[in-house]
C-alpha cells in the first residue's frame, strides 16, 4: 500500500498544517517537511509536537525522520502543502518550485481567495478549504476544537486525484470538489466576522457574539458579502459544520432575524474562549491578515461598484489596532 502514496511536503508549519500531518503520521503516510531555517529544523527534531483532536485523545508527534533543510533538499514533490500566511505566499511559491515535480501541485491551505493572485499556475494549484479550527495554547499543545472537513478543490475547476480520500479520513474527512470558489467565498464570509469583526473589536467569540450590538454588525458583514457573492454569480458551497450565509445575512431567503441572532449566540456560546487566528496575531503583535479577509470583499466589491461600508469598516478598525500594538 505505501508504495501508491503519492510524493508529499509542507513547507510552513503550522496549527491548521499540525492538523493535516496528525492525520499523515495516525495513517503512517510518508511526507517531508521543509524547513526554511536551521534553528527551526533543530528544534522541531529535538522535541515532539503535542496535538489535541476533537476527541480530547493527545497524541506525540515525531517528527525527526520526516524534517528535511530545504536547500539541502534534492527530492521532487507530487503535493506540496503550503502552510504560511496570504502575505507571505509568493514567496513561499517561489521557494518551493524547485521541488515540485514536473506534474507536480501546491496546495493552498490559506484564508480567503488565495489563488485569485496566482492565475499563471493555474494547473499547478490545488485550493485547501480547511473546515476546523486549531490553535496553539500557551503551552505548545495544538488543540483543534472542532471536527472539521478539508475541501480540495483544483483550480482549474476539476475536481482533484480521488487517492486523499484514502490518505486522510478518518482523522480527517476530505471532500473533493469542482466548485471551490462557491467554499471559498462562504468560508471567506464565515472568517470576515470570526476573524474580522472579532479583531476589529479584539474579542473572543463570547465577548463578540454575546453582545447584541456586535451580532448586529455581523449580520451587516453578512448581509453585504452575500450581495457580493449574488453579484459575482457564484453558487454557495457551505463547509460541513457551517450555516450557509444565504440564510444569515438578510435580504431574500434570510431567516427572521431573532433565528440569525440566536445562531451567533449560541456559536458564541459553544466557543466561548476561542480567539481566532486574526486576534491572535494583534494579542503577539503580528502583522494580521485583514487585507485578504475583509479587504478582498472591500476590493472586489468595489471593481463591482457595490458599497461595503460594514467591511471598509471592519478593515479599519483592525489597522487601527495594528498600529496600536506595533
Amino acid at each position: 500500500m505505501q508504495n501508491t502514496f503519492p510524493t508529499i511536503a509542507f513547507s510552513g508549519i503550522g496549527s491548521v498544517t499540525v492538523t493535516i500531518i496528525h492525520a499523515f503520521y495516525q495513517n503512517q503516510v510518508p511526507f517531508k517537511i521543509l524547513c526554511r531555517n536551521p534553528d527551526r529544523f533543530q528544534s522541531l527534531g529535538k522535541t515532539p509536537i503535542r496535538f489535541q483532536g476533537p476527541n480530547g485523545k493527545i497524541t506525540s508527534i515525531d517528527l525527526k525522520n520526516h524534517l528535511t533543510l530545504a536547500d539541502t533538499e534534492s527530492e521532487k514533490f507530487d503535493y506540496i502543502l503550503i502552510g504560511c500566511k496570504n502575505q507571505n505566499l509568493k514567496e513561499y511559491l517561489e521557494e518551493t518550485k524547485p521541488f515540485l515535480s514536473p506534474k507536480g501541485k501546491w496546495i493552498l491551505i490559506q484564508n480567503g481567495i488565495p489563488e485569485s493572485n496566482f492565475k499563471s499556475y493555474q494547473n499547478q494549484i490545488i485550493g485547501g478549504v480547511v473546515g476546523w479550527n486549531t490553535q496553539t495554547l500557551s503551552d505548545g499543545l495544538y488543540y483543534q476544537s472542532n471536527v472539521g472537513s478539508l475541501i480540495l478543490g483544483e483550480m482549474s475547476g476539476d475536481k482533484p486525484n480521488p487517492i486523499w480520500n484514502q490518505i486522510l479520513p478518518p482523522h480527517l474527512p476530505v471532500i473533493l470538489t469542482d466548485k471551490l470558489n462557491g467554499f471559498r467565498w462562504h468560508k471567506l464570509a464565515i472568517n470576515s466576522i470570526i476573524n474580522g469583526l472579532a479583531a476589529s473589536k479584539r474579542q473572543s467569540l463570547g465577548e463578540l457574539f454575546l453582545n447584541y450590538q456586535s451580532r448586529k454588525e455581523a449580520l451587516e458583514t453578512l448581509t453585504e458579502i452575500k450581495e457580493l457573492i449574488q453579484k459575482l454569480n457564484i453558487k454557495e458551497q457551505v463547509v460541513p459544520g457551517s450555516f450557509p450565509i444565504q440564510k444569515l445575512g438578510g435580504g431574500n431567503g434570510a431567516l427572521p432575524n431573532w433565528i440569525r441572532h440566536l445562531i451567533l449566540i449560541i456559536l458564541g456560546l459553544k466557543y466561548f474562549r476561542i480567539r481566532t487566528s486574526m486576534v491572535q496575531d494583534l494579542d503577539n503583535g503580528r502583522t494580521t491578515e485583514i487585507d485578504f479577509i475583509n479587504g478582498e470583499v472591500v476590493k472586489t466589491a468595489k471593481e463591482l461598484g457595490l458599497p461595503v461600508p460594514k467591511n471598509e469598516w471592519i478593515v479599519s478598525k483592525v489597522k487601527e489596532q495594528t498600529n496600536k500594538t506595533n
